[in-house]
């Protein structure tokens, strides 16, 4: 595994995945396997919103929508801390895809890591587990301020 830092968070990122670039809003880091079919996504936002009110908008949304189906959804404890878990299956005509998230708040930022490949497969745990065991937090990215935010620069 190789680092991934941005000044506030570390990470490690695993072997044989390439860096895709523009990643857009809130996106740290998005990566594909080459070889097989896999992207990892590291995101981080600002948030006023705690992870149960996470969970019951993410449950709302998705339980309404049309080829999405949530196969779990619940807190876990990884390390210390506790993050919510989303695993869903996206259906298209072709195939079924299996999206795997995972999300923590701490001083009003969001820290997602969203795994996506198409199959399921329990082997996978420890793989992810992995890389979100790995997070080191320095600093918080944003401060919220004025109904709004900004990048923390102290």
């Amino acid at each position: 595994m190789t680092l991934f830092t941005n000044g506030y968070v570390t990470l490690k990122t695993p072997e044989g995945f390439d860096v895709i670039p523009n990643k857009g809003d809130f996106v740290e880091l998005s990566l594909v396997n080459p070889n097989i079919p896999m992207t990892i996504k590291f995101s981080l936002a600002p948030t006023l919103t705690g992870l149960v009110e996470i969970k019951d908008a993410m449950e709302t949304t998705l339980g309404s929508t049309p080829n999405i189906n949530i196969i779990i959804s619940d807190f876990l404890a990884i390390n210390d801390d506790i993050y919510y878990m989303l695993v869903s299956s996206i259906e298209s005509a072709d195939n079924e895809i299996r999206r795997n998230e995972f999300m923590y708040v701490e001083d009003d930022n969001l820290y997602s890591f969203e795994f996506v490949y198409p199959y399921a497969d329990a082997e996978l745990d420890d793989f992810y587990l992995n890389i979100i065991r790995s997070l080191k937090i320095s600093r918080a990215k944003y401060v919220l301020c004025d109904g709004g935010y900004e990048i923390n620069e102290k």
